[in-house]
């Protein structure tokens, strides 16, 4: 039973293709069958992970347009649903659908015993799409940075996926907060773990991996690679193994 993974954040810019894909690879990597999900319009991810364009993706298959072996792209243990530039359309048509929360999750099920990890590549925004990876997964991932306004950001994620769990998907858990870009000896960095490690909410919350600041990570994706093809002794290659690792062992997976 694959473990749904959605890597979320209402921001853009905070790292979360850059960890659905170099996460998928890492896992992928430690033997794991992993599907990443663009839910994304921009489709950076998609173009990441493969050449060429699409003619179908999420959008199409989300309202019946096409079949899973329409969209399913596949390299080893790594595969994608990808997006397309036609995907904000297809969001509106969603819009107007009976239970429009549910239907990734309809989709996701079909695949559910055929993968161990289903990372899921979330838009920039708390619309319908990211509604539908947060009714879909098991566990959110939220990517930030440590700067100014992030905690007003977090503070509207928690919002919503209370009201997610609450409502639709009873079984959806905070994963963790995932610090990305971080200069940890920054003492600005330092002020900013210290202030969400000692808050209530978040306690046990926040993953012992960094994702420290890596222009090798930048690269990768300006190159369409993941970072393990790019630069795999960086230390975004280092960081996301470990990332991985521990995300393994919360799972009770070596």
């Amino acid at each position: 039973m694959a473990n749904i993974i959605s890597v979320i954040n209402n921001k853009g810019g905070t790292g979360k293709t850059t960890t659905v894909l170099n996460l998928g690879a890492a896992l992928a990597k430690r033997k794991q069958r992993v599907l990443l999900v663009d839910l994304d319009s921009q489709g950076n991810l998609t173009s990441t992970f493969q050449s060429g364009t699409n003619d179908m993706g999420i959008g199409e298959l989300l309202v019946g347009n096409c079949s899973m072996d329409d969209v399913l792209k596949t390299n080893g243990n790594l595969s994608l649903i990808p997006s397309t530039d036609k995907l904000l359309d297809f969001e509106f048509q969603i819009n107007n659908e009976p239970g429009r929360e549910y239907m990734l999750r309809e989709q996701l099920e079909k695949l559910a015993d055929d993968f161990d990890f289903i990372l899921i590549d979330c838009p920039p925004s708390l619309g319908t799409l990211s509604i539908n990876s947060l009714v879909a997964a098991n566990s959110f991932i939220v990517p930030m940075q440590a700067e100014n306004f992030a905690f007003i950001g977090l503070d509207r994620i928690m919002l919503i996926t209370e009201k997610v769990k609450k409502r639709m998907n009873p079984s959806l858990e905070l994963d963790g907060i995932l610090f990305v870009k971080l200069a940890p000896r920054t003492k600005f960095s330092q002020a900013v773990i210290s202030n969400l490690t000692n808050n209530q909410n978040f306690q046990g919350k926040l993953f012992n991996t960094y994702i420290r600041q890596d222009i090798a990570l930048m690269e990768s994706g300006a190159f369409k690679q993941t970072i393990f093809e790019y630069a795999p002794r960086s230390r975004g290659s280092h960081d996301y193994m470990d990332l991985a690792k521990e995300i393994l062992k919360r799972y009770g997976k070596k």
